[in-house]
């Protein structure tokens, strides 16, 4: 009976060694893949609440800065209340390396946590929101008819 020699042992371990090293590249996420997902995550949850709050008839609004975001509703009273347990539109935090940057509403800069209207009327205001990470970035346009997108150009 033969057994095997120290060298094919040598080669079948080096072989096992690169597929073991391309298979831990391969799942473990880059940066820009991790912002190309959080900034389809958010176009999702900002299109929906657009819907929701169209199909609702309330007035839904979204604020972001850092590295977290939340979602708010009007009450009957006019004020504003942060959305804590909707399965949805609950608050959010990033991963720690992606920051959201510029956001924007109707044209005009907005500050770093002011809010986005979500508006109940079929014809809201355009917003945009970027997000970035290291020198990548990725912006996430609302085109004010509940249409929410990655804007062509600077997808990661």
């Amino acid at each position: 009976m033969r057994g095997f020699t120290l060298l094919e042992m040598l080669v079948a371990l080096v072989v096992a060694g690169i597929m073991l090293t391309v298979v831990t590249v391969n799942l473990m996420p880059g940066t820009q893949s991790v912002l190309r997902d959080e900034s389809k995550r958010l176009a999702f949850l900002l299109e929906n609440g657009a819907m929701a709050s169209q199909a609702g008839g309330q007035s839904l609004a979204w604020s972001g800065s850092g590295n977290s975001y939340r979602f708010w509703k009007r009450n009957r009273e006019g004020e504003w209340l942060r959305i804590e347990s909707d399965n949805l539109l609950h608050p959010r935090t990033l991963p720690q390396e992606i920051r959201i940057g510029e956001v924007s509403f109707d044209g005009r800069k907005l500050e770093p946590g002011a809010l986005v209207m979500l508006s109940p009327e079929l014809a809201g205001k355009r917003f945009k929101v970027e997000l970035h990470s290291g020198d990548l970035s990725s912006g996430i346009a609302g085109n004010g008819l509940g249409k929410v997108e990655i804007v062509a150009g600077t997808q990661p």
